[in-house]
């Protein structure tokens, strides 16, 4: 099976937020050895490396300062368990005031994707995003001392658990199901535990990736609050882009539009000619089947579904600027260029959305995400109008930022 190493060609940005992450492991070394294959433990004697991502009074003042609804919080208990009925009101909005009582009586608080919420971790994520092409997502746990928020389980997505304040102890368990599709959800009394095969403590720094399907448990230590962060991978799969691809090579295949047998649902149906016919199909449908169309289409959807990056953008549009203001392009931007043919009218995909440039403006373009500084008049070909088109349509997908 061969190994992909997405680390040579990484902005420095994203490069950084990996290194952030794995030091003092190499990034080519996880990605060979590691990514996808075993749980892997990085112990580090710096407490404060998590710190400026998050802090228990982040949470704090999300709780008491945001009118919050189902999906923003969430609360758990190994035992006993807790029901949603609990904190959520019949409108759907949080019960902050039960969530306290809740935290106060051993139950874990979460915060999914507070990333969205909390521009330190949403700077995070979208630096990781073109590492993994991955729908990069973080859950924050915060578990009172001594207190146990979920039973031994897995997960169906690979995780890195990011230890930001207090200590837990976790246990890895074996793998039941190998690697989960997404719906494949962990089910207790069907599933297996046996007794650990690892356990270790993640201190204030520390990092553990665990990839999907392996089962693990952990406990806070009793003498503080353990706050972590878990950074999910939500991939697509090999059997994504095999299925696109099949389907692409489907509609091509018009005999494939022909009706299924007279009678194939009743019992005596002599399925024989059936199976002949229908082994002709795939072997027409393998020699057509191809990778390219279907991973643009795959690659297309995943920039579109995520986040761009927009501060300032707002401020900037609000004020009257004296001088020709400058621009740079982001540290996080994440576009592909779609050409109906070289040199033509050209569409920009990135996070959120698109849009459609005329051929001659594609010089203007490559020069505003150079990474250089630049200005409306350094965007040479565009007449001072097209200049403030470009930028603004640059700006609103989160691609440029003032400078």
């Amino acid at each position: 099976m061969h190994k992909f190493d997405p680390t040579p060609s990484l902005h420095p940005h994203s490069r950084r937020a990996l290194e952030r992450l794995l030091d003092p492991i190499e990034p080519t070394v996880f990605f060979n050895d590691i990514y996808e294959e075993r749980f892997h433990l990085i112990q580090r004697d710096d407490p404060d490396r998590y710190r400026d991502l998050l802090s228990v009074d982040v949470i704090d003042a999300y709780l008491a300062n945001h009118v919050l609804y189902d999906g923003q919080i969430d609360v758990t208990r190994a035992e006993p368990p807790i029901s949603p009925s609990d904190f959520i009101l019949d409108n759907n909005e949080i019960d902050r005031s039960a969530v306290l009582r809740l935290y106060q009586d051993k139950a874990t608080i979460i915060s999914p994707h507070l990333h969205g919420h909390h521009k330190p971790l949403g700077d995070f994520v979208r630096a990781l995003e073109p590492v993994f092409s991955a729908s990069v997502q973080t859950n924050i746990y915060l578990t009172p001392p001594g207190a146990k928020g979920f039973k031994t389980h897995y997960d169906s997505h690979d995780v890195f658990v990011m230890q930001v304040s207090g200590a837990k102890s976790w246990r890895i368990y074996n793998e039941p199901v190998g690697k989960p599709y997404r719906g494949e959800r962990f089910q207790p009394g069907v599933h297996d535990v046996g007794e650990p095969e690892a356990e270790f403590v993640l201190y204030p720094g520390d990092c553990v990736y665990i990839p999907r399907g392996l089962m693990h448990d952990a406990d806070a230590h009793e003498n503080e609050a353990s706050l972590h962060i878990t950074l999910g991978l939500v991939t697509r799969t090999w059997a994504d882009l095999v299925l696109e691809s099949i389907s692409k090579a489907a509609l091509e295949t018009p005999a494939l539009r022909r009706a299924l047998p007279p009678g194939y649902a009743n019992p005596g149906f002599d399925r024989r000619k059936a199976r002949e016919q229908f082994r002709a199909y795939v072997t027409e449908l393998a020699a057509k089947t191809e990778l390219d169309e279907p991973l643009d289409l795959i690659a297309e959807d995943y920039l579109r579904s995520r986040a761009p990056d927009l501060s300032g953008v707002v401020r900037h549009a609000s004020s009257a600027h004296a001088d020709e203001p400058h621009y740079r392009a982001q540290d996080n931007a994440l576009f592909r260029i779609v050409e109906a043919e070289p040199g033509g009218d050209f569409e920009v995909v990135t996070r959120g959305g698109s849009s459609e440039f005329l051929g001659a403006k594609r010089s203007a373009f490559d020069h505003a995400m150079s990474g250089k500084r630049f200005s409306a008049a350094d965007l040479e070909g565009l007449s001072k109008d097209e200049a403030l088109d470009m930028i603004r349509r640059l700006l609103s997908r989160g691609l440029i930022c003032p400078d």
